[in-house]
């Protein structure tokens, strides 16, 4: 497991599922949030599916699945930018 994780591209891999499950979390969010304000719209987009009271309580179930999907995402990029910087400079001293 330990071998998999250390490939770079394997790395880019989790971090782009997170990346796209938060995405389609985050417009999920923004349904359901303008389903609070506009609930006549969505109620009649969704053919009934959400109206303002299950609307405003999914919106506040995703708050905080939402914000630790982003901050995976965005530490799992940061790990791997950091661990190419690392190897980007040891090459730079061997050639030198």
């Amino acid at each position: 497991m330990l071998e998999w994780l250390k490939q770079r591209r394997n790395i880019r891999k989790i971090g782009r599922w997170f990346g796209w499950v938060a995405l389609a979390l985050l417009a999920f969010t923004v349904l359901t949030g303008y389903g609070i304000s506009q609930f006549r719209i969505v109620n009649s987009l969704t053919l009934g599916l959400l109206d303002k009271v299950s609307s405003h309580r999914l919106h506040h179930y995703t708050d905080v699945p939402l914000v630790i999907l982003a901050l995976a995402h965005v530490t799992i990029a940061a790990w791997g930018r950091l661990g190419a910087r690392k190897r980007r400079r040891t090459c730079e001293k061997q050639i030198l």
